[in-house]
């Protein structure tokens, strides 16, 4: 029954008037707005029921996803996952929803209700399962693990001049590295005979697909699995416990950020704007397909990308591009000479303006204040870099070195001060929040409700013993983890309210460890390990698992259905794909040798990270005033950003300054003013009503951009062709 809404009185004061309003109670509105959806879908079980078959459905599919990047990546050298928005399940959900879920309506009638088309639920459901284990096999694991493992005590890097056996190795722990000297060669170089001595001879390349089979087969048995599986099984414990950090986190902040903050979560509405609504059971497809302003949006950037595809690829002989923007060189050469030649410098810390048709359509349906936040920062930073040169410091942004590991500009400095500031508090108002939830419940209530903030603890209890056995003292083991947590927090942020989604980080706990020099505290014998240790989940971030968590949290709390199978489905799929990654990373390696497999991972990454802890042992940094005036002047900003806000609206949102860490804002940040100018002017002389038919054009302009990626990695990787610069991964 649907209940009324009054509002509750608030009683004056003893010496104070009436106020001339009421206030009106929040949780009795969330009550009434979660009463509003369960009544909607009762008496429908078909709208949330959620077959067991979809679980199996989604562990297939995550699988597929799994050995599909793999292959690409290292055979065809096509990123199709290599940022947070996962090309493969958005094509997969565009033809389940367009091709699928119409057949099978079809054959319901003859093969009964378990034929039914896949519901909204179940689509989340599958979704969500790719969304999370997209980055698993590429930046987010795999392919910064599997070249680890066989990195310190490899020959060829491990040399003399290096002085890694002196210096490095004595500090590593032993048994998250494989040491036999024929182990590592024949993962370099691959298997050329089985362990009876016979000869192993790949196929040729039109050999029919049973010889493939069976030469995979055969050099799946000639692996030395005794020599993988236990660094792995030490290493998975890290895992598990990093992944558990993200997923209770993702509980503890998502109430209070989606109900409190009312954070729109840009990327879970452009997945729900392609989804059926609860009251389309007689469409055959989602209303969005049937809008010509959809398919207005979808031709354009598709037809562009394809245009570019064919040319570039030599299709189309004689014929040029689209261009899509100025390079990071075309701006250098315009600008040198001038009074603007301070802003000259390498792709991540020069100044380009792209056209990337998502980031367009991503800054269309954000708020006005979080895109004009995020073009803004970036132009303050430029100018603050700008001002330096011009004042003598340097020539150029060059002269101002920021990394992933060690070394902060001025900007980035901004930034990591402003991000620490920021997770902080958002960490604090979360967890607080729970107190007030757990004030008068039973014990049993009080446990259930505090579950995510007890996983949370216990999860970073865990890392931190791993570190510990790792031989990094308790305390700074602790510091660590939770210097870790915050900038999770910090980055899941920036793509739930501003839509990012692709970043690095360029602040960490070796940023605050240079900066403040605790080289004098903390022995760099013991920096050593914790380097690696952070590169496998925390380097390059462009498919960082926490974020793509909290948006399929997001789409289950809006679609509703069983939570028990949302969340088994979620760690069941995560787990066949970490299994199925590391089989065929390590299985192609074996196959191709490492060495021709994909250059950066497997042949520069690796031995530049031991060369970068290698110096850490030999550098003992002192307290840099300057760089820590920076970090104190972005957490203050920050601070009086979200001060200021409460009661002047048009105060700059602080979301851009914390993007200031991310270097591949250089490629985004012009096309998110693009669609902050469309935004704008939509709004300012249409009305929501012209809104709500634009929003429409721009969604298109997504899906378009993301369906080309996916038909050109397909050619690329069928017929052998240029897929390079048909990527979201662009750097220039």
């Amino acid at each position: 029954m649907t209940q009324t809404l009054t509002p509750t009185p608030v009683p004056p004061a003893a010496n104070d008037a009436a106020p001339p309003y009421q206030r009106v109670d929040l949780d009795r509105i969330e009550r009434r707005e979660a009463d509003a959806v369960t009544e909607a879908h009762a008496g429908d079980p078909a709208r949330l029921g959620f077959r067991w078959v979809v679980i199996l459905l989604s562990a297939v599919l995550c699988v597929a996803q799994a050995f599909l990047t793999i292959v690409a990546a290292n055979v065809h050298q096509s990123n199709i996952t290599s940022t947070l928005i996962p090309v493969l399940a958005f094509a997969v959900l565009f033809i389940l929803v367009l091709a699928v879920n119409p057949a099978m309506r079809l054959v319901q009638k003859a093969l009964g209700s378990w034929s039914r088309p896949l519901n909204r639920v179940e689509l989340v459901a599958i979704f969500s399962a790719m969304l999370v284990t997209a980055g698993v096999s590429t930046f987010g694991l795999t392919e910064q693990l599997i070249p680890l493992l066989v990195t310190p005590s490899n020959p060829e890097w491990n040399i003399p001049q290096r002085g890694w056996d002196k210096q490095l190795n004595p500090t590593l722990n032993p048994s998250l590295y494989i040491q036999d000297p024929k182990a590592i060669d024949v993962f370099r170089h691959g298997v050329t005979q089985t362990a009876t001595g016979e000869k192993i001879a790949p196929p040729r390349d039109t050999a029919p697909i049973g010889e493939y089979v069976a030469y995979y087969r055969t050099v799946f048995a000639a692996v030395p699995w005794g020599k993988w599986i236990p660094p792995l099984t030490c290493w998975m414990v890290f895992i598990a416990g990093c992944y558990g950090i993200f997923y209770f986190l993702t509980y503890v902040l998502l109430g209070y950020w989606s109900d409190r903050e009312k954070i729109i979560f840009p990327l879970s509405r452009l997945t729900e704007a392609l989804l059926p609504g609860y009251s389309e059971g007689k469409s055959w497809v989602p209303a969005i397909f049937s809008n010509p302003g959809f398919w207005l949006g979808f031709a354009l950037s598709f037809a562009t990308l394809a245009w570019n595809g064919t040319t570039t690829s030599g299709g189309l002989p004689g014929l040029f591009p689209v261009p899509l923007g100025m390079t990071n060189a075309s701006v250098n050469e315009v600008i040198r000479g001038t009074v603007l030649s301070g802003l000259t410098g390498r792709s991540e810390q020069g100044v380009m303006f792209l056209i990337i048709f998502t980031a367009i359509g991503i800054a269309f349906l954000l708020p006005l204040e979080i895109s004009f936040s995020i073009w803004f920062y970036y132009l303050v930073g430029r100018a603050i870099m700008l001002l330096h040169v011009w004042l003598g410091y340097g020539q150029a942004m060059a002269d101002f070195p920021s990394d992933w590991l060690w070394y902060n500009n001025p900007v980035s400095a901004l930034g990591g001060g402003g991000i620490f500031l920021f997770s902080a508090v958002s960490l604090f108002r979360c967890v607080r929040d729970y107190f007030k939830l757990i004030a008068g419940k039973t014990a049993s209530q009080r446990f259930f409700i505090a579950l995510p903030i007890i996983g949370l603890v216990a999860c970073m209890a865990v890392v931190s013993s791993w570190l510990m056995w790792n031989r990094v003292p308790a305390v700074w083991a602790f510091v660590f983890v939770f210097i870790l947590t915050l900038l999770t927090i910090g980055l899941m942020r920036i793509v739930a309210e501003g839509g990012i989604y692709w970043f690095q980080s360029h602040t960490s706990f070796f940023h605050v460890y240079k900066m403040l020099g605790l080289g004098t505290m903390l022995p760099a014998t013991l920096l050593a390990p914790l380097l690696p240790i952070y590169s496998v989940l925390f380097l390059d971030t462009k498919t960082f698992l926490a974020p793509n968590l909290m948006t399929s949290a997001h789409l289950q709390k809006d679609a509703g259905g069983s939570r028990f199978k949302f969340h088994l489905n979620i760690v069941l799929c995560l787990a066949l794909s970490v299994a199925a990654s590391f089989a065929t990373a390590i299985v192609l390696a074996h196959a191709r040798g490492g060495q021709a497999m994909q250059g950066w991972f497997y042949n520069s990454a690796t031995p530049m990270m031991m060369d970068t802890a290698q110096r850490a042992i030999t550098t003992a940094p002192h307290f840099d005033i300057v760089t820590t005036a920076w970090y104190v002047l972005g957490a203050a900003w920050v601070g009086l950003s979200l001060y200021v806000r409460s009661w002047l609206f048009w105060f700059p949102h602080p979301v851009g300054l914390i993007m200031l860490i991310n270097p591949l804002a250089a490629q985004l940040w012009f096309s998110f003013f693009i669609g902050w100018i469309f935004k704008k002017l939509t709004v300012k002389y249409g009305g929501k009503a012209t809104f709500d038919r634009v929003r429409l054009i721009f969604i298109g302009l997504i899906l378009g951009e993301l369906l080309a990626i996916f038909f050109w990695t397909f050619l690329a990787m069928v017929y052998h062709v240029r897929s390079s610069n048909i990527t979201l991964n662009r750097y220039n």
